[in-house]
């Protein structure tokens, strides 16, 4: 039994505990044993007796704790000692108290085999509902796991109780707005943080009693485990049975990346929750986004660093994060299948501003790292759609060899049908223009850069000084030139049409690698 826990439960026997020493409020006691003046080896989970006048050396560097009672003695001396010493007054008896401490840690052999259970339960490899259900069968309770976005991530099967609050609860899968209010108006989040073990309380809507705790991944909560007395009433020890879970189901959690890796974001857990498990119902969405405080604007876009945008960095993910939270301010954001994700929300007209993305920009550069960004969407039931987007991105834009740090979905749409036209067997090298493949092998033949200058000449149609001025070669020079690619083309390059074909051809010798 934690040591704590076994001192909150002497106080509501009646005892006043005044500690002096090095305290270790989680050091689990497992035995109980009267102190002999001779002893010289301590054991940090064995609970020491004594009396008063009748203690250790304060000198001594072993870890312990030491009860005692009797006539009271300068515990000043104590004060810095590495063990902790405790004192229940002069009116209490040595036999009386360790009898009382016995009582107490005789209840711990319970909970030590139905820990063995739950342990065998959690390296079982069946999940958490499988540790759920093993813990619900040893309480004799129905048991529930929530997240921080007050979802439930497992609830016992077997023990239902005959609710019709919890039976409307475990058909929606989510803690219902009116027990979300409750939750609040209650603070019921702030007494189990200011516990130190479960924390019991009555559920008016339930009209039962419940044992709450918190869930914690290196000491940042991430959910909470409810348990309901509706079976039967709790015993005396459940509270410190049901804590040592609530560490079970933090180890359970710990093996999905989810919660592992994104220091317990309540936002983080609905984002990732939208990308494993796309086709949701976008309504009820939106109603916990509002239940939690996110208030959505009209358009979203995802901004993803998948491990191809990060692979050749020496940062670590977390740390890539971290930095990137200064940037998209007010943004959802997750670590999901080692891809940097943030979702980003936005008034209609409103785009990414040019000081976040030159931020982006300048971060993305400076660590050798890539982002996608997606088109703007507005159904948050396609995010998994506009994720991919993100990460298609900047998988082409490798591919591509683009040297900037940000790819646009936008820009590469074209190149993504391209793919899938591969994909599907087409050989993409038989669409380009033949004419632009006439030019393409007289450039290979002549050594010529017809092919370079054409391009530029897409890119600014009519602007004959400007792309002059880009190809760094004389005015007539360039006149010359493009008299001789229409020649070779077969186009005057004079319609609209003729430059969306050349512009498709050459994006296709471009994917292929030709130019």
């Amino acid at each position: 039994m934690e040591y704590s826990v076994l001192l909150s439960k002497l106080r509501k026997k009646g005892y006043e505990p005044q500690a002096y020493g090095r305290e270790n409020p989680s050091q689990d006691l497992l035995s109980a044993r009267i102190w002999e003046p001779d002893q010289t080896a301590f054991d940090p989970a064995t609970l020491y007796l004594s009396s008063a006048s009748l203690l250790p050396d304060p000198k001594l560097t072993d870890s312990f704790t030491i009860f005692c009672c009797g006539e009271s003695a300068d515990f000043s001396r104590y004060a810095r000692s590495s063990f902790a010493v405790v004192y229940f007054g002069d009116s209490v008896s040595q036999a009386a108290l360790f009898n009382t401490a016995l009582e107490s840690l005789s209840e711990l052999q319970e909970v030590t085999a139905g820990m063995h259970l739950l342990v065998n339960a959690l390296f079982s490899g069946n999940g958490l509902q499988y540790l759920t259900d093993t813990a619900a069968r040893l309480f004799g309770n129905p048991i529930y796991v929530v997240d921080l976005q007050h979802k439930y991530l497992a609830m016992s099967a077997g023990l239902v109780p005959d609710n019709a609050f919890f039976n409307e609860e475990s058909r929606s899968g989510y803690i219902s707005e009116q027990g979300v209010a409750a939750i609040r108006a209650n603070r019921l989040d702030e007494k189990i943080r200011r516990s130190n073990t479960a924390y019991y309380c009555f559920n008016d809507l339930a009209q039962k009693g419940m044992l709450v705790d918190a869930v914690r991944i290196q000491e940042i909560e991430v959910g909470h485990i409810m348990m309901l007395e509706s079976e039967h009433p709790f015993r005396d020890y459940d509270a410190d049975f049901f804590h040592r879970f609530s560490n079970l189901v933090s180890m359970e959690l710990q093996k999905d990346s989810a919660y592992a890796r994104n220091k317990g974001v309540m936002y983080s857990y609905f984002l990732s929750d939208l990308l494993t498990n796309p086709g949701q119902d976008a309504s009820k969405i939106r109603q916990r986004l509002r239940l939690l405080g996110y208030n959505l604007k009209e358009t979203f876009y995802i901004v993803a660093i998948p491990p191809a945008g990060h692979s050749t960095s020496d940062l670590q993910l977390n740390v890539i994060l971290d930095c990137l939270i200064q940037i998209f301010s007010g943004s959802i954001y997750v670590i999901y299948e080692d891809t940097i994700v943030f979702f980003i929300s936005r008034a209609l007209f409103q785009n990414l501003s040019e000081y976040e993305m030159s931020r982006l920009s300048d971060y993305l550069s400076a660590n050798q790292l890539k982002a996608g960004i997606s088109n703007f969407f507005r159904q948050l039931e396609d995010m998994p759609y506009f994720y991919q987007q993100a990460v298609d991105a900047v998988r082409l834009g490798l591919k591509l060899k683009d040297p900037s740090p940000v790819y646009y979905y936008s820009d590469y749409y074209a190149y993504k049908m391209l793919e899938t036209a591969e994909s599907s067997g087409i050989n993409i090298r038989f669409l380009i223009h033949p004419g632009l493949m006439r030019l393409y092998l007289y450039d290979q033949k002549k050594g010529t850069e017809l092919i370079d200058t054409l391009r530029e000449y897409l890119h600014h149609p009519g602007q004959t000084s400007l792309v002059a001025k880009d190809l760094h070669i004389h005015k007539n020079t360039l006149l010359y030139r493009l008299g001789k690619i229409k020649e070779l083309i077969g186009c005057g390059l004079t319609e609209g049409e003729e430059y969306m074909n050349m512009n498709f051809s050459m994006m296709i010798m471009k994917y292929l690698g030709m130019m």
